[in-house]
């Protein structure tokens, strides 16, 4: 092949991969069940920190990257099971929490809250939190807080989830969803009053 060749086939490849990043994650999807893997890579580039983001506050720290991979293995191959109807994201985030809490399970980890501290109290998650806490007061009260009431909340307040998203990614009725972010919000307000 000559380089003349070589470049044309170069170009034509980051042509065809500009104009798949500027896709929906809704089409890419659609190309993906058609067997395009390319679409695959621009849906691994758009959603890969976002998704060890979430591992991490789940509190899988040290095997995130293998959960975040497994993922989207997982997503590949079971792609046709994707309804397009749905949002591609909240079908993604039941994968990883599914995998990430599989892998909590046969570890027994613990939420390791105190490496997203900063980013949860910029998200203020707690009404009329008061800036004054301590780092490690507030730390403290993320870390009490039962899974159950810190994911949702997690979802909501660092992931910029909608409760709909929420109840698509955890499987919980919208009714559950609200009430467990609005007990967490409590909780929360009564741990940091005891610290």
């Amino acid at each position: 092949m000559t380089d003349l060749a070589t470049e044309e086939i170069v170009k034509r490849y980051n042509h065809c991969m500009a104009r798949l990043a500027l896709a929906s994650d809704q089409s890419l999807a659609i190309q993906l069940k058609t067997g395009d893997t390319k679409a695959l890579s621009i849906l691994i580039d758009r959603y890969q920190k976002p998704l060890l983001r979430y591992v991490r506050y789940l509190g899988a720290t040290y095997q995130d990257d293998d959960i975040v991979q497994d993922t989207f293995i997982k997503a590949y191959q079971n792609i046709n099971s994707f309804d397009e109807s749905k949002k591609w994201s909240s079908w993604l985030y039941r994968i990883a929490h599914n995998t990430a809490v599989s892998a909590l399970r046969s570890h027994h980890f613990h939420l390791p809250w105190e490496e997203y501290l900063d980013t949860f109290v910029r998200a203020e998650p707690v009404d009329n939190l008061d800036q004054d806490f301590k780092k490690d007061q507030v730390t403290k009260c993320l870390s009490e807080l039962p899974l159950h009431y810190a994911e949702p909340l997690a979802l909501y307040y660092l992931e910029n989830k909608t409760y709909i998203e929420i109840m698509d990614i955890l499987r919980l009725p919208m009714g559950t969803v609200s009430a467990r972010i609005n007990r967490a919000k409590k909780q929360m307000r009564t741990l940091c009053q005891k610290i």
